[in-house]
């Protein structure tokens, strides 16, 4: 390989971790429910906001796959560059329902665009360095400054936020528009691995149908998982107004997100310990209790400092990612693993999509408290509903 042409993949390294740091500097995030609310949004029609962009990205997540490996990836990082940009710059000249969520709809291509494309990249181009064995340190190191720069962006957010909730969009909106030079400037490497091979679509319905209609064990572990991801996922909505209820200081948001971050974090890294204390069984038990749980003490003690109670939905976060992953590996086999993973992400955001709406309009017509309440008692209802299939078929 000649010298310019290894330095234009080396420098793709680089360019990569500064775009996961860009992309993901995302002021408005502490903010962005009491944004909604100050232009006249309620609950129901922000979580609808929210349920069309899960929906969207779920439509998505295949036509994007295929752009990518068809047209390359370096391309669709710059496309996706433009769609971020245009849905940032939506939200900060944006004040009604409609421009939010043309915005959103933007945000779910912008992110779809990026989804696989990214990890392709890094891992042809590792490839073509002839070195594929630095992917997971180099992935490990991509996903170490996207968490930093989330951080710092949650901090800044609520330091801004305080001011004016639209200045932490126009905020982000500079260093959007860079990711479109920053892709541009990327060395498309030669195309090792496939987002999507051909017939993908074909294949991921007959694995869905062995994992729904054959697989019983397989079946309910995915219910279950995605009932624990979409329960959890609902909080993050609730969270501002509920903050703002219990009288924190909006430019203390931010802190409280980026704390959110780190003991998600650090129950990532230590989860195959506590696992193993635990056992596969309590270990699935624990998610469903800890979700339930942390909506009742948020419903029932509202105090400055009850935000530490949704740090059990962070455990949540950190924790099932990394062990309900492992159960459903060892339910599989390799040739399927990928896409049943993927078929599990996809019912998740599809029953997170369904269920919010629903809690979004019982804060409205009834309050905040009692919309909380009501998701905790319904995730352990229902998660103890599933917990029972689930021993039934010898899951747990």
């Amino acid at each position: 390989m000649k010298t310019v042409e290894r330095k234009k993949l080396q420098s793709n390294i680089w360019k990569f971790y500064i775009f996961q740091i860009f992309r993901n500097l995302a002021f408005f995030l502490p903010v962005i429910v009491l944004f909604w609310q100050d232009n006249g949004l309620s609950m129901t029609e922000i979580m609808l906001l929210q349920s069309i962009f899960a929906i969207s990205v779920v439509l998505l997540e295949i036509p994007t796959g295929y752009f990518a490996d068809i047209f390359g990836r370096k391309k669709s990082l710059v496309y996706s560059g433009f769609f971020l940009f245009g849905a940032t710059l939506a939200y900060a000249i944006g004040g009604s329902f409609y421009h939010f969520l043309i915005a959103e709809i933007l945000w779910a291509f912008g992110n779809s665009l990026i989804s696989g494309s990214d990890s392709a990249l890094i891992y042809d181009t590792l490839v073509d360095l002839k070195q594929p064995e630095k992917y997971k340190k180099t992935w490990g190191n991509a996903v170490f400054f996207l968490l930093i720069a989330i951080a710092f962006a949650n901090i800044v957010g609520g330091f801004v936020g305080k001011i004016n909730f639209r200045w932490t969009f126009y905020l982000l909106l500079p260093f959007l528009a860079l990711l479109i030079p920053l892709s541009m400037s990327m060395h498309e490497p030669k195309r090792h691995k496939l987002i999507f091979k051909k017939g993908y679509l074909w294949e991921l319905l007959k694995i869905i149908k062995y994992s729904f209609l054959k697989n019983r064990k397989l079946r309910w572990l995915i219910f279950y998982s995605a009932i624990a991801f979409s329960f959890n996922q609902s909080a993050l909505w609730f969270y501002q107004p509920y903050f703002f209820l219990s009288g924190l200081d909006i430019t203390h948001f931010g802190f409280v997100f980026a704390s959110f971050q780190l003991v998600a974090a650090v129950t990532s890294k230590y989860s195959y310990k506590i696992e193993e204390k635990l056992g596969e069984k309590y270990s699935l038990i624990l998610l469903i209790v800890l979700i339930g749980v942390s909506y009742l003490l948020m419903s029932n003690f509202v105090y400055l400092f009850s935000f530490t109670f949704a740090f059990l939905h962070q455990f949540v976060r950190g924790f099932s990612k990394v062990v309900i992953t492992d159960y459903v590996n060892k339910l599989t086999t390799s040739d399927i693993r990928a896409t049943i993973l993927s078929a599990k992400n996809m019912v998740g955001q599809l029953i997170y999509a369904i269920i919010i709406p629903i809690f979004g309009w019982i804060a409205d017509v009834y309050s905040l408290l009692q919309a909380l309440t009501s998701l905790g008692i319904t995730t352990l209802v229902i998660g103890f509903v599933f917990l029972f299939a689930l021993h039934k078929y010898k899951v747990v």
